[in-house]
C-alpha cells in the first residue's frame, strides 16, 4: 500500500495527475460538443506538464515558500527533463494548429507564464485566471481548432466548464490559506472557509441550472444531464469535507480527480 501511495505522490508532485485531469476534461468536451481532435488532447497534456512545472520552478527559484520544494530539489533532474521534453512536444503540436488557435494559445500561454511573476499577487485574480485558462484549454481550443460555431449551446458549455473548474478550485485555495496569507489574497482569506465552500456549491448549482436549460432548449440528452447532476453532487460532498486540516493527498488526488470523475460519469452515461 505504501508503494502505491509513493507512486501516486510521485505522479502528483510532478504534475502528471494535473495533466491527466486536464486531458480528462478535454475528452469530456469532445462528448459534450460531439467533436474530436486528438492533437488537442495530446497538446493540453504536455502543455500542462510544462506550464505547471515551469511555474513551480520559478516560485522555488524566487525563494517563495512551497510545500513541494524539498521534493522538487531532490528530483530536479527529472523535473527539468520533464519541462524540456513536454515543452518541445507542446511546440511541435502548436505548429500544427490553425492561426486562430495559435493566437488563443499565445494569449493564454503568456498569462500562464506571467502568472508566477506578478499576476498571482493581484487580489482574488488567482481563481479566475485558473478557471479561465482551464476552460480555454479543455474546451476553447477544441472549438477553435475544429471551427465549431459559437452557438448559444457552445457558449453555455464554456460557461458550464468555467463554473465546474471554479468550484473544484476553491478547495485548493482553502488548502493554501497558510501559504497565501503572506503573498496573495484569495476567497477563503477574504470570507473564510465556510462561505468559500458555499460559493463553490452555488457554482455547481448554477452549473446544474445551465445544464437543465440545455436539456430543455439545446438538445442536451437526459443521460448526460443526469451524469452532470451526479458529478456535481459527488463534487459537493468532497468540497464540503475540505478544510485546512486535511492532508495534501486529499486535495491533490481526490479533489483534483473530480475532473476525471466528470469524464467517467459522462462516459457511463453514453452506455446506459
Amino acid at each position: 500500500m505504501n508503494g502505491v501511495k509513493s507512486i501516486l505522490n510521485h505522479l502528483i508532485n510532478s504534475n502528471i495527475v494535473v495533466a491527466t485531469c486536464v486531458i480528462a476534461l478535454a475528452l469530456s468536451s469532445q462528448i459534450l460538443l460531439e467533436s474530436k481532435n486528438y492533437n488537442i488532447n495530446i497538446f493540453v497534456f504536455f502543455a500542462t506538464l510544462f506550464t505547471y512545472n515551469f511555474q513551480r520552478i520559478v516560485r522555488i527559484k524566487k525563494e517563495i515558500t512551497h510545500k513541494r520544494k524539498e521534493w522538487v530539489l531532490n528530483n530536479h533532474v527529472f523535473i527539468y527533463s520533464l519541462i524540456t521534453s513536454s515543452g518541445f512536444i507542446s511546440l511541435f503540436f502548436f505548429l500544427q494548429f490553425n492561426p486562430n488557435t495559435q493566437i488563443l494559445l499565445l494569449t493564454t500561454g503568456t498569462i500562464s507564464v506571467l502568472y508566477p511573476f506578478g499576476l498571482r499577487r493581484i487580489p482574488f485574480l488567482k481563481i479566475f485566471i485558473i478557471s479561465s485558462i482551464w476552460t480555454i484549454s479543455t474546451m476553447g481550443l477544441l472549438i477553435s481548432e475544429n471551427n465549431l460555431p459559437l452557438t448559444s449551446n457552445t457558449i453555455l458549455q464554456l460557461f458550464s466548464r468555467f463554473l465546474f473548474v471554479f468550484a473544484i478550485t476553491v478547495p485548493f485555495d482553502i488548502r493554501d490559506v497558510k501559504y497565501d496569507k503572506k503573498n496573495i489574497k484569495t476567497i477563503p482569506i477574504l470570507v473564510g472557509t465556510f462561505i468559500s465552500k458555499l460559493i463553490a456549491i452555488l457554482a455547481l448549482i448554477a452549473l446544474n441550472i445551465v445544464s437543465l436549460y440545455q436539456y430543455l432548449y439545446c438538445n442536451l440528452s437526459l443521460d448526460i444531464l443526469i451524469a452532470i447532476i451526479i458529478c456535481c453532487c459527488f463534487s459537493s460532498i468532497l468540497i464540503i469535507k475540505s478544510d485546512e486540516n486535511k492532508d495534501d493527498f486529499y486535495f491533490s488526488f481526490w479533489i483534483e480527480s473530480l475532473s476525471i470523475f466528470f469524464y467517467l460519469f459522462l462516459m457511463i452515461s453514453l452506455f446506459i
